[in-house]
């Protein structure tokens, strides 16, 4: 994720927080309104949105990540990191809702991520 933020030249504060299932749909319906579990949420606290300046909480969901490395065949490490570059790339801007910008943020994560492991690229 260096290699984001001095591309990007943003600062601040993240603060990433490690959940498991039954966490995560509380967090997911509370502020949401969703009632499912997901693998990341990402929230952003900065005072002055879209600015250089980032902070964020990004609650990233250990059993999902588990679940995830199993069904893609990665490791479990490489797809935790996956999912904190995830919610980071949220935090930044980026979106996943429409299906060119979920290509663009996909293409963004996998460079960050096949920067630290050697793993194939996972596709979703």
């Amino acid at each position: 994720m260096n290699n984001l933020a001095i591309k990007s030249r943003l600062s601040g504060s993240l603060l990433i927080i490690f959940v498991n299932d039954r966490q995560i749909s509380e967090l997911n319906y509370r502020f949401k309104r969703r009632l499912a579990s997901t693998d990341v949420l990402a929230f952003d606290l900065a005072f002055k949105p879209k600015a250089k300046y980032v902070e964020g909480e990004i609650y990233v969901n250990l059993q999902a990540a588990q679940r995830q490395a199993s069904e893609y065949r990665v490791s479990y490490e490489e797809e935790t990191a996956r999912l904190c570059v995830h919610g980071m790339l949220h935090l930044i801007g980026y979106d996943d809702h429409h299906p060119s910008d979920r290509k663009k943020m996909w293409q963004i994560q996998e460079k960050c991520v096949k920067g630290k492991f050697n793993g194939f690229k996972r596709q979703r």
